[in-house]
């Protein structure tokens, strides 16, 4: 063998074993795009619902309560007029007199105030640009709202879809609801007894597309805006509402034939009549 190649062969098998070596080495290496389904959003999703036990090793500690307020002693301080209603329009009493309520009366509430919850929920409040009472990182809207309806005058008891864009219910599922959703709500029997159940789901892809890891996070803001439009509008009308975040995520989606993986419940508010 000449040199020249008794030089190249020795080379390639010192680079081959340098490899070799270098895979057994705890360092970190590049590791190629993991598919779609192991979007940390998605996994987080997963990881968080009740019951949730594919846990390795002991389970984590949680820790303890921080206190509830952050001040800062050792500045200075400006005491702030206190607000008042009549500056504020209708919006500041609203603001003062909302509360959760978990106890509803026994009687219907009207089509028409049923109408006005969606719309400040989810309303097309500005046509040209077809944007809508809630704000939306990029305007794309992933939230998906459903009425499960118990007492609604005129309405028959099922599930029904807000077809934003017509402001329309399309029924997707009729009967009587209110237990399954009890159940699907870690027993809460209140939120079968109120006149409707909002549910509030999530087309991921919507935004996952454009925001890409920070999707979940957007959606979720967007969640609590539209949870709140309908507290704050509840409130107006002279009726309760309670958000609800526990609940079997499972059998939520179930209840209106959601995948729970590219389309998944995120929210409950209940709203009765009090």
């Amino acid at each position: 063998m000449n040199p020249a190649r008794r030089w190249f062969l020795g080379g390639l098998l010192s680079l081959m074993g340098g490899c070799a070596a270098m895979r057994e080495l705890p360092w970190p290496r590049t590791v190629p795009p993991e598919p779609q389904e192991a979007d940390l959003g998605l996994r987080y999703h997963e990881w968080s619902k009740p019951g949730h036990a594919r846990y390795e090793g002991p389970p984590p500690d949680w820790g303890t309560q921080p206190p509830r307020y952050k001040t800062y002693p050792d500045v200075p301080r400006i005491t702030l007029p206190t607000p008042l209603e009549e500056e504020g329009g209708h919006l500041m009493a609203v603001m003062r007199a909302r509360r959760s309520q978990r106890n509803y009366r026994d009687e219907p509430i009207s089509l028409v105030e049923l109408g006005q919850l969606l719309f400040a929920a989810q309303g097309i409040t500005y046509p040209p640009g077809e944007l809508r009472a809630a704000p939306s990182a990029g305007a794309l809207y992933p939230i998906e709202l459903y009425v499960l309806a118990h007492r609604v005058t005129d309405l028959e008891r099922g599930a029904y879809h807000y077809a934003v864009q017509t402001h329309t219910l399309e029924r997707i599922r009729a009967g009587d609801l209110r237990d399954a959703v009890s159940a699907a709500a870690l027993g809460q029997g209140f939120i079968g007894e109120a006149n409707v159940s909002f549910i509030l789901s999530a087309i991921f892809q919507r935004t996952r597309w454009k925001y890409r890891e920070r999707t979940y996070r957007y959606v979720l803001l967007e969640a609590g805006h539209i949870a709140q439009n309908l507290c704050l509008a509840a409130t107006a009308l002279g009726l309760g509402a309670c958000p609800v975040g526990a609940f079997f995520d499972d059998d939520l989606n179930a209840l209106l034939e959601l995948d729970g993986h590219n389309e998944a419940a995120l929210y409950i508010v209940a709203v009765g009549r009090v």
